[in-house]
């Protein structure tokens, strides 16, 4: 993915292993739903790639409900929430960020995993809001799932440098009420330079085009 520029493929690759074996994130994801599932805790996980989505549901088999995607209808998320929050037993609700992140009040949860980190800082914020709306009484522990010295660390690191700058500058502004999300431009710089940065690092001397589909949900 490094070599092709697919920068999507790079953020999804931590999840793609080989026949028979398993990802250090699934490892950690499975620990930390057997650790609330022992303490009755709910657990919700966003992804913002479906085959993550699915892999996940996969592994995970009966101790998760149906993933909320962006091909379930609005009346389907929230009868796939509406079963999460009458469940007795402490089942997992999977969810594209983009679908399951908003318009849904999830407020059974204990426990949220982010699998990435997402390039809309909004997108995870609002996310993590769906387990903290009114009527949520228990504390909610936020797990992100990010390799060090990968794709990960380094969106992390940029992106706390955009949201210093964005602080610095235009919070409480009128620049900050109208601005609302970064546009797709800084996106692709964002993209652009950890695709050039992991070819160094993994010296690769490629002049490949890059494929920076930063904001779409297109996988492939």
């Amino acid at each position: 993915m490094v070599e092709r520029g697919n920068f999507m493929g790079m953020r999804r690759a931590a999840f793609q292993a080989l026949p028979g074996q398993r990802t250090s994130k699934m490892e950690r994801l499975l620990e930390l739903v057997d650790d609330a599932t022992v303490n009755g805790q709910k657990v919700i996980v966003f992804s913002f790639f479906t085959s993550v989505i699915w892999q996940i549901a996969k592994e995970l088999g009966d101790r998760a409900l149906e993933p909320i995607t962006g091909g379930v209808t609005p009346k389907r998320r929230q009868e796939i929430v509406d079963q999460y929050t009458n469940s007795v037993e402490p089942k997992v609700l999977i969810g594209q960020v983009q679908a399951a992140g908003t318009g849904l009040n999830i407020q059974s949860a204990s426990v949220v995993i982010l699998c990435e980190p997402q390039i809309k800082p909004t997108l995870e914020t609002q996310a993590i809001a769906r387990a903290h709306r009114m009527g949520q009484v228990r504390a909610v522990q936020v797990h992100r799932l990010v390799i060090p010295n990968s794709v990960d660390a380094q969106m992390m690191n940029m992106l706390y440098r955009k949201t210093l700058e964005f602080d610095a500058y235009a919070r409480d502004s009128h620049l900050a009420n109208v601005a609302g999300d970064w546009n797709e431009e800084p996106e692709k710089n964002i993209a652009s330079a950890i695709i050039l940065s992991e070819r160094t690092r993994l010296a690769l001397d490629v002049k490949a085009p890059l494929e920076l589909e930063a904001g779409s949900s297109r996988e492939d």
